[in-house]
């Protein structure tokens, strides 16, 4: 097996030589770093855009050689799709739109049809390096189409991937032309993973309302396979950055730095060169700090380094030229001759300079208006080691849910940055230490390291789960194998579902009505006199009556409250009289939820929420519950979740007890039972161990094995009664 990590940039920086060659510096940030430390005891590739621009036949095969020799694979790109794909595409839309800058967005088709071209590069490079049983791991919005062309195109490929950003509200999501084509990229992956549980939350909603489809807890049943989706917080090199200032160049770097600012509180603030990092907030914060504070006045001064970043993009120049103006326009009111309130740097530094400034800052003000992470912080208080020192951290960043010792604000109220300043300022050495600390023992815990062996953990159980669940599925050998079973049965019964197993689902449950196909099938298999054929099913007796009471089978209404044998139906408990309370319960429900409805069976209640909105279905069914339990418990009556309802009835009976008196009446040598609800596992949990039990949509602990979709079930039905045997 082996591990190919495709992200948009190689961890290595390719840069020609005055010489005419190439030279390759690799990169040491996060992800290169927490990737490279993966024990995976298998090789480790990546594939990626080198960062270098040639046309040049000759100068790409060089490259590509020296690549391939640390196991690199670059993806070359041209002028045109490096401004269309990445400076268009990503960054001119799915950028702002993550970052919730809806107005930045700058939408063209062509950055659309670029996008699309690059994730086929990537691809291509992929198909002619990984096989079945190899792992993909995909990294970040560039390449958000890449795990379905992956799914497509590599069978047997584990896929996962990390999502480096944001990911927005569905409101938001939904303004993006290509909004399913970019979720349905992402659900060829089999996890996909987030900083953090908001972001999470988001995807799940934005796919259940875009593509439909429907979450049970972490997972959703995509075609045929299961996606599983978690938030898993990235982290730093701990110890790289904790043990920095034991080097005597970083201490050399701390010294000369004490020595320049003087005796100065340095407040530290690090950013690449973005509209998302709120640095003209924080100026304006810090502007109003010394305003309202002029005791600080030649006391405080903060360190400003800006990393450059599309500063050729006007959007950029111009956030560049107002920070500038800005910072120009504080040390021009407030600097002294033995005193500059702002030192503005806009270049990167060295790491032991940066790692030297983490070091001897009295605070980090860390106030991005929306970040994915943020680094930084973690990075500050790690450098930290045992000198004290406050991190002020916007709530918008991931990292604020981790460092609640932190200082929090938000961002964009400057009003709050300078009260924050005050208060850090004001903070006794003792509380920065015992914050410090207990941060310290958070990051160090959840490091980089952690970060990428839980991912690759999680994906290597998925990928062994999925293995097992291969051997419960019902297709091929044991398809067979069962319809062998069947041939030399005398005697055999069959328990059916019928919603959501023999139909479909329907968002009006009336529309569920027998097609051919499902009459057909039913024909052929109550024809055979060695079977007996019950439809187990919810829904009320008469309906069922009316849509298959003219065949030659049995049927149990109402999860068995009436059941019909030889023609008759008969009922095991009367209508039931519904409590006033309850039913006001069910109507409230009704009025604040839009496009419910309530089914009254003569003994259930059953409230629908199948066209309810996703998230909203979900929590009013959650409010149901609650609200019925008290009533209920009084009452002796049973509450049950099914897929999409809530229903309320007598305890008295179940899909379980009906297959229990099914049982009693005769002896079978070949017992099927096949459903698709919570309420099908009563049946199979009542049904013998050697009973072929089914469950449509997934794998259950009650069944021995399952079919990924409805669609399954009757051409399965229809290969047992064939004559002639086929294989998968």
């Amino acid at each position: 097996m082996k591990l190919y990590i495709i992200a948009n940039r190689l961890p290595v920086k390719v840069q020609r030589t005055e010489g005419g060659g190439f030279e390759f510096q690799r990169s040491e940030g996060g992800l290169a770093t927490g990737l490279a430390s993966l024990d995976t005891h298998n090789e480790t590739h990546w594939i990626g855009w080198p960062g270098i621009h040639t046309e040049d036949p000759v100068e790409r095969a060089a490259i590509t050689e020296a690549l391939e020799k640390m196991q690199f694979h670059p993806v070359f790109l041209n002028e045109t799709q490096i401004l269309n794909y990445y400076e268009g595409y990503s960054n001119n839309v799915i950028w702002p739109l993550c970052h919730y800058f809806y107005a930045y967005i700058e939408y063209q088709t062509l950055y659309w049809e670029s996008y699309k071209e690059v994730n086929e590069l990537f691809l291509e490079k992929a198909e002619s390096l990984a096989v079945a049983g190899d792992v993909a791991w995909v990294q970040d919005y560039q390449l958000m189409l890449l795990p379905k062309l992956l799914r497509e195109r590599i069978k047997g490929l584990s896929i996962g991937y990390f999502h480096h950003i944001p990911f927005p509200s569905y409101e938001l999501f939904r303004v993006l032309p290509e909004r399913a084509e970019l979720l349905e990229g992402l659900l060829g992956a089999d996890l996909i993973a987030f900083h953090t549980h908001d972001y999470m939350r988001h995807f799940v909603s934005a796919v259940e309302r875009v593509l439909l489809l429907r979450f049970a807890l972490d997972r959703v049943i995509v075609r045929n396979r299961t996606v599983h989706v978690d938030a898993l917080p990235m982290g730093i090199n701990f110890d790289l950055y904790h043990n920095a200032i034991l080097d005597p160049l970083v201490q050399e770097k701390a010294s000369v730095f004490r020595e320049n600012y003087g005796g100065s509180k340095l407040v530290l603030s690090v950013d690449r060169l973005d509209y998302s990092k709120g640095i003209l907030h924080r100026l304006k914060g810090f502007e109003l700090f010394l305003k309202e504070n002029p005791a600080y006045l030649e006391r405080v001064s903060l360190v400003m380094i800006v990393v450059p970043s599309r500063d050729r993009v006007e959007r950029y120049a111009e956030l560049k030229k107002n920070i500038d103006e800005t910072i120009g326009n504080i040390n021009g009111a407030y600097s002294t001759m033995n005193w500059t309130p702002v030192y503005y740097f806009y270049h990167g530094l060295p790491f032991e300079e940066l790692l030297a400034l983490y070091h001897i800052a009295d605070i980090a003000l860390v106030s991005p208006l929306r970040d994915g992470m943020n680094l930084v912080a973690k990075e500050y208080v790690a450098a930290k080691r045992d000198q004290p020192g406050v991190l002020i951290l916007s709530e918008m960043a991931g990292a604020a849910i981790e460092l609640s010792d932190a200082v929090t604000i938000n961002p964009n109220d400057v009003v709050q940055i300078s009260d924050a300043l005050s208060y850090a300022l004001d903070m006794s050495k003792e509380e920065q230490l015992d914050a410090l600390k207990r941060m310290q023992a958070q990051v160090s815990r959840h490091s980089v390291h952690l970060w990428a062996k839980r991912f690759m953990d999680e994906l290597m159980g998925i990928r062994l789960k999925n293995m097992e669940n291969d051997q419960k599925r019902l297709v091929g050998v044991q398809a067979e194998k069962i319809r062998k079973a069947y041939r030399k049965a005398k005697s055999r019964l069959f328990i059916l579902d019928y919603d959501g197993t023999l139909s479909a689902f329907k968002n009006r449950p009336e529309d569920a009505k027998p097609n051919a196909e499902i009459l057909d099938t039913l024909i052929r298999l109550t024809a055979d006199p060695m079977n007996k054929v019950v439809i187990s099913s919810g829904r009320d007796h008469t309906t069922l009556e009316n849509w298959l009471g003219h065949l030659n089978l049995d049927m149990a209404a109402e999860h068995g409250a009436f059941y019909k044998e030889k023609g008759v139906w008969h009922k095991k408990e009367g209508p039931m009289v519904w409590d006033a309370e309850i039913l006001s319960i069910f109507q409230a429900f009704i009025d604040k939820t839009p496009r419910s409805k309530l089914e009254m069976k003569e003994t259930a209640l059953v409230w629908h929420y199948r066209r309810v909105d996703a998230w909203l279905g979900t929590m009013r069914e959650q409010q149901l519950v609650e609200a019925l339990m008290e009533p209920c418990s009084r009452l002796n009556l049973q509450i049950m979740r099914g897929d999409k309802i809530i229903e309320v009835k007598s305890p008295n009976f179940t899909k379980g007890s009906e297959a229990k008196r099914l049982l009693k009446q005769a002896k079978y040598d070949f017992i099927c039972a096949i459903g698709d609800d919570t309420t099908d596992e009563d049946t199979f949990r009542a049904l013998p161990k050697s009973a072929i039990t089914i469950k449509v949509g997934g794998v259950s602990d009650q069944a021995r094995y399952y079919v990924l979709m409805q669609a399954e079930t009757l051409p399965l039905l229809n290969f047992w009664m064939d004559d002639t045997s086929t294989s998968d």
